[in-house]
């Protein structure tokens, strides 16, 4: 009997829980209930830091009205999002009561924004992401007054020059740590743009249209790690351009029109670990290609027209793990280019125009890839590999050897996994 009136109580009691308002797991902010006095915006969800609210295809009048019915219910927001208004000019007080971390405003005409628009949700703002707009002009205060933004997203955008003073403010200078203004027909970058932002940390400024970069083009961004100025059509890049990010860590070139790599023209970014210069158009690299860049881990040159890589190209960067070289027009493997490579895991030549593996071209490199197919390779000289204890994978697929002296590799020299498909060769027997 006791046992049945504890089971009893105990039933009442899920019951109870079951029956309130609160349910384990909810969020601290919930979605209000009145939820039409948002319209044309709707509560997406909530979460314990606020809500996530988006606005859909409404001009800045109706959304003024919205904005200020979301004010009224006192509660943060995590995630504002206005996608395909109906507007192309931003201004007055439509965000003075709102308090928001990340402001979104997509596929919208976009092409001004006024002077202190973001006044009030400055107090709160983070994140500002301004997608496929038409964006072109920013009043001197529009963006300076974000004294809590940390992140700035202007992706697809009209501007073909970025204001001198875009960041001008001391509020945003102290803030912000990443600027992305990607994949529009940006032609012009003054050296004074970014000059105030010496905590910022990432510029993205890929598909844009650069051609030119200016002498101390990134002055003053001492603080900066990462820079894209991939997917331009930049000419020439020299030490003066980049000599004052000492703190580079990663730095993406790729999909420019580069001819060549200046004497030095990393050696103040010594700390820099990877380096992308894919699809350009560099034909030649020497001993001070690369001086200086002593924590060099990743270098990815594919997609360009090397034909030439002179002796000790990589003798200053010993600590690389990965050297991409596939895709260009390089005849031969050259004595000495791949020595005491310790540290390598990746070493790619295929689709070259390669005929021969010279003598001690590669030598005392462990556990690696290396990748020498879909080229035109007859000729492995003897000792071609020296030292190479234990390569992960050799492919030597896609050529036309007929055959080859087992003393191409010493005794020490042995592979994992070794690809000789699709070549000429018809017997082994001295191999």
């Amino acid at each position: 009997m006791i046992q049945l009136r504890l089971r009893t109580l105990v039933l009442l009691h899920f019951i109870a829980l079951a029956s309130s308002e609160y349910v384990y797991g909810e969020p601290e902010f919930k979605c209000p209930k009145k939820s039409k006095a948002l319209y044309p915006c709707e509560c997406v969800k909530g979460s314990d830091n606020g809500l996530y609210i988006r606005c859909e295809n409404t001009n800045l009048a109706t959304l003024s009205v919205a904005l200020q019915n979301l004010a009224s219910f006192g509660m943060p927001i995590e995630e504002l999002t206005i996608y395909r208004g109906h507007f192309v000019r931003l201004y007055g007080p439509l965000f003075v009561h709102i308090k928001a971390r990340m402001l979104i405003i997509e596929e919208t005409p976009l092409a001004t924004i006024d002077d202190y628009v973001f006044y009030g949700v400055n107090n709160t703002l983070e994140q500002l992401h301004l997608l496929r707009t038409n964006l072109s002009h920013v009043g001197l205060l529009g963006f300076g007054i974000l004294g809590k933004a940390k992140e700035l997203v202007i992706d697809g955008h009209a501007f073909q020059q970025l204001p001198k003073d875009l960041f001008a403010g001391q509020e945003i200078a102290n803030s912000l740590g990443i600027i992305r203004v990607t994949n529009g027909n940006l032609s012009d970058l003054p050296i004074e743009t970014f000059q105030p932002l010496r905590k910022l940390k990432t510029l993205d400024l890929h598909g844009n249209q650069l051609e030119n970069l200016k002498r101390n083009q990134f002055k003053n961004l001492r603080e900066l790690e990462v820079l894209d100025i991939s997917h331009n059509q930049i000419k020439k890049l020299e030490a003066q351009h980049i000599a004052d990010l000492t703190k580079l860590g990663w730095c993406n070139v790729s999909h420019n029109a580069l001819s060549e790599l200046s004497r030095g023209t990393f050696a103040r970014n010594s700390v820099l670990k990877v380096l992308h210069l894919s699809h350009n158009q560099i034909s030649r690299l020497d001993a001070n290609s690369f001086r200086g860049m002593r924590f060099l881990r990743r270098l990815f040159l594919s997609d360009n027209a090397l034909t030439d890589i002179g002796r000790g190209t990589f003798g200053s960067i010993a600590r690389i793990g990965t050297i991409d070289l596939a895709r260009n027009r390089l005849k031969k493997i050259e004595f000495q280019m791949f020595t005491q490579m310790n540290y390598v895991e990746l070493l790619d030549l295929a689709e070259n125009n390669i005929t021969k593996i010279e003598k001690n071209s590669f030598k005392d490199i462990y556990q690696a890839i290396i990748n020498v197919s879909h080229n035109a390779l007859e000729l492995i000289e003897t000792a071609a590999f020296e030292n190479c204890v234990n390569i992960t994978v050799l492919d030597l697929s896609h050529n036309r050897l007929a055959n080859f002296s087992r003393r191409s590799f010493d005794e020490t020299t042995f592979a994992t996994y070794f690809q000789l498909s699709y070549n000429n060769l018809t017997n082994l027997a001295q191999a």
